[in-house]
């Protein structure tokens, strides 16, 4: 159960992921995965480590200057700490159910019903009968599960870079910073969009079947800029998805990290879709008087 767990909330954190990117110039940020933070008074550097969700372990091998960064820092900074698995299960099972007043049928068209129930039953041998009882964001959520496991069959819960990276920081004796909260994840995923929405969300990844598997092409590459054109041509988040899924989490990250920074060398390892554009953490640390450059060796 709490391996299963693990793995649910490390996808709830991917569909945040998938969801969220915003727009960037030429000019801004990108090719490399790893930043080093220093100057505006920090005595020692810190680094921003953009982590894909799920994926392969032996990738962290090829990223240049990640294990000596690592080596080097005193603390570690991640979205969330994962920990209390009975507690995650329970508020995820509350937060993910579909409002007893409301039907998969009053939010998608007949046409748009049969499209999804019948793409549900090719992948998971079930249509929308059985989901009926889940909100369509958690369908969704599934769905990437699906599609990742497919994608990544070898990737176990405990070997998630997020997980990975609170499990080493554990073993050498680091602090490890959580920069948000179950509930206020769960919250942005099943709450700050209209079930309508969600349920259009899910019925574009599943017109879109390239999307994970592109996405996991520009990770590699750490295409910044190819990840936000991807993600403003298929499936575009709204405004209000936009500013609740990353301008105001990143403002709200920004504001904890400068005093958190201060204290010790920090690797900070977030989804890298939040080190994207000028809303992103790069720019805006550099806003904020930081040097930010990229480790490439």
């Amino acid at each position: 159960m709490v391996l299963i767990m693990k793995k649910l909330l490390l996808l709830v954190m991917l569909a945040l992921w998938v969801g969220s990117v915003s727009a960037q110039k030429n000019s801004e940020k990108t090719g490399a995965l790893l930043w080093k933070i220093s100057g505006n008074g920090l005595k020692k550097p810190s680094y921003v480590f953009g982590t894909h969700h799920i994926f392969p372990l032996s990738f962290l091998d090829s990223v240049p200057g990640l294990k000596k960064a690592f080596d080097l820092s005193e603390q570690v900074v991640v979205e969330l700490i994962m920990s209390d698995m009975a507690n995650i299960a329970v508020a995820m099972q509350a937060a993910s159910m579909m409002p007893q007043d409301t039907t998969w049928q009053m939010l998608l068209s007949k046409e748009d019903y049969a499209f999804v129930d019948e793409q549900l039953k090719a992948l998971f041998g079930a249509g929308l009968e059985t989901f009926a009882a889940l909100k369509p964001a958690m369908v969704n959520t599934l769905y990437s599960a699906n599609i990742h496991q497919k994608m990544f069959p070898n990737v176990k819960p405990d070997e998630a870079f997020d997980v990975w990276f609170q499990q080493q920081a554990i073993k050498k004796g680091l602090p490890v910073i959580g920069l948000e909260q179950v509930q206020d994840q769960l919250a942005l995923l099943f709450e700050s969009s209209s079930l309508s929405r969600q349920a259009n969300d899910l019925l574009c990844m599943l017109r879109n079947k390239d999307y994970a598997e592109n996405m996991a092409k520009n990770y590699r590459k750490a295409d910044f800029k190819g990840l936000s054109t991807q993600l403003h041509n298929i499936c575009p988040m709204s405004a209000d998805q936009q500013m609740a899924l990353i301008d105001n989490r990143n403002k709200n990250w920004l504001e904890q990290l400068p005093a958190i920074m201060s204290k010790k060398s920090t690797f900070v390892a977030v989804g890298c879709l939040h080190l994207v554009g000028e809303v992103g953490l790069l720019s805006g640390l550099q806003r904020l008087g930081y040097k930010v450059e990229p480790v490439r060796k």
